[in-house]
């Protein structure tokens, strides 16, 4: 994998942001995240629900009695995703932060990804958002992410 991490940020109102370069097209990123079956391959391997404009896409996590449910806000294929949190069964942790991946193509190979979760302290979700950011790349990249569960 040739994760590009350009750029890591915290913002005052509490969020995570990071901008990564994806040796990708875009719609090929665009599928590992809009789709029921992407996600199972970078970020979790239970996934279920509606991955449509308002849909819900319900979050398990293999041995763990914890899950989330996100409502998709915003689908333009291929440039942008956005999921509002509207359930965390983890004391609501995530309930009401928001997560948006925006997308640019850069040559007929490589995506910039824009990644933001907001609603929450950085400190909570970076480690796990270097992994599964990581594991998103590489999944777009190679075709074998490391999700949770796998």
């Amino acid at each position: 994998m040739n994760l590009n991490r350009q750029d890591v940020s915290v913002s005052a109102e509490g969020g995570y942001a990071q901008r990564l370069t994806i040796n990708a097209p875009c719609e090929r990123v665009f599928d590992a995240v809009a789709t029921l079956d992407g996600p199972r391959h970078w970020w979790t391997t239970e996934v279920t629900g509606s991955a449509g404009i308002g849909g819900e896409l319900r979050f398990g996590f293999a041995g763990l009695d914890e899950q989330m449910l996100m409502r998709i806000d915003t689908h333009h294929r291929p440039s942008m995703i956005r999921w509002s949190c509207i359930a965390h069964t983890r004391d609501d942790e995530w309930t009401g932060t928001q997560l948006s991946f925006e997308l640019t193509q850069h040559g007929t190979q490589a995506c910039e990804l824009n990644f933001r979760h907001t609603g929450l302290p950085a400190d909570l979700v970076a480690d796990g958002w270097e992994h599964f950011l990581g594991s998103l790349a590489a999944y777009a990249e190679h075709g074998t992410g490391t999700p949770f569960g796998a």
